[in-house]
């Protein structure tokens, strides 16, 4: 029986032809398994994360008929659609997926033409939200990240952006009051706003406001005299502790740094209180357990 005959009885369709045709079928995890085993050949390296997603996606309900084909070149090989077809193998057997399937590819297309440009979370919200600042999406990742180690996704990008547009856009507004603060944290600026966001949203933006205030003017170039304990040693330690750090660690530490400072405010609003901390003391394991920080988990 040859290769062709074989995929005839298995599947309802023929990937090695030379027409080019466009089609939609009705797809089995069997079939998917089917075509992963003996018509992907020569396919980019499959990423397990990336299949995991997918599978998640499906889980929840989320497939839709989007348009993205399973092509095939006239080799018969697979050249789009491999991680999509490997998250539908992992599925109930019984269960069937509605595919766009293109046939007649030629094999060397996807080396001479120019690939698409792979399409992220800000390009799913500035869809339906044309005026939405790439400074919005970058601080609602950062949020993400610092609340449950997340990123943002495709899946849920735009009901995400919905659900915290009036915490961001109002740490944009708070923030533009501290220029010397982010004149020292400028490579930092988005862990900042997301901090003040985080505030707002749990009821902390006043002490929030008051310790940026206090640090803001600590920063002022003709400032005489240190202005509170807190923000004296708050920069003494961020100066000695980040300067040998990559800029992604920085911004996990001064997180961190920033939810301990507004911990030491609601307790002394003027600042005449020590920070009290060491490195150690600012890992994720000990600050969920703390505060504000715990808090902002929630």
């Amino acid at each position: 029986m040859t290769a062709t005959t074989n995929a005839l009885n298995i599947l309802p369709f023929n990937p090695k032809t030379d027409e080019y045709e466009s089609f939609i079928v009705d797809l089995t995890p069997t079939q998917a398994q089917y075509i992963l085993d003996y018509h992907n050949r020569d396919n980019r390296k499959m990423s397990n994360s990336q299949v995991n997603k997918i599978f998640r996606s499906i889980e929840n309900d989320n497939w839709l008929l989007d348009g993205q084909p399973m092509t095939f070149n006239t080799d018969g090989n697979l050249t789009e659609f491999q991680h999509r077809l490997k998250a539908i193998s992992k599925c109930a057997k019984d269960r069937t997926f509605k595919v766009v399937v293109v046939t007649g590819v030629q094999p060397d297309c996807f080396t001479k033409t120019a690939t698409n440009k792979a399409r992220k979370p800000i390009d799913e919200i500035q869809r339906k939200y044309s005026k939405a600042h790439a400074n919005e999406v970058y601080i609602l990742g950062d949020i993400l990240k610092r609340r449950r180690g997340e990123r943002l996704q495709m899946q849920n990008a735009i009901s995400t952006y919905e659900n915290w547009f009036k915490n961001i856009s109002n740490s944009l507004n708070v923030a533009g009051d501290y220029e010397n603060l982010f004149t020292k944290f400028s490579l930092q600026r988005k862990t900042v706003r997301a901090y003040i966001a985080l505030c707002e949203r749990f009821g902390y933006l006043e002490e929030c406001k008051t310790f940026l205030e206090l640090l803001d003017a600590e920063l002022e170039e003709d400032a005489d005299t240190p202005v509170s304990t807190l923000t004296t040693q708050f920069l003494k330690f961020w100066n000695s502790t980040a300067v040998d750090l990559s800029n992604e660690k920085r911004m996990d530490v001064l997180y961190s740094m920033l939810c301990v400072a507004t911990d030491r405010i609601i307790m002394r609003d003027d600042g005449m209180i020590a920070l009290d901390v060491v490195p150690q003391d600012l890992e994720h394991e000990v600050m969920e357990k703390m505060g504000v920080y715990r808090k902002f988990l929630a």
